[in-house]
């Protein structure tokens, strides 16, 4: 799946290279996505972050605008 992120955001995400949680900015633009087998979305950022939300916590990014479905 495809979402795009309407501003910048700063989201609690993993870092690949170091595999840490921190908060990770994600600009605007449209970023892979997928679903996990714990029941959260993953969107993965190409420098090598992912930040994986519950379901809830994206559809609520969905209906304030910060997310747009592009693709599922």
């Amino acid at each position: 799946m495809r979402i795009e992120i309407t501003k910048q955001l700063v989201i609690k995400a993993l870092s690949l290279s170091a595999s840490i949680e921190n908060e990770m900015m994600f600009s605007a633009g449209q970023y892979p996505a997928k679903f996990t087998p714990e029941g959260k979305i993953e969107i993965v950022q190409a420098a090598g972050g992912k930040a994986s939300l519950s379901f809830s916590q994206f559809r609520e990014r969905l209906s304030i605008g910060d997310f747009v479905l592009i693709e599922a």
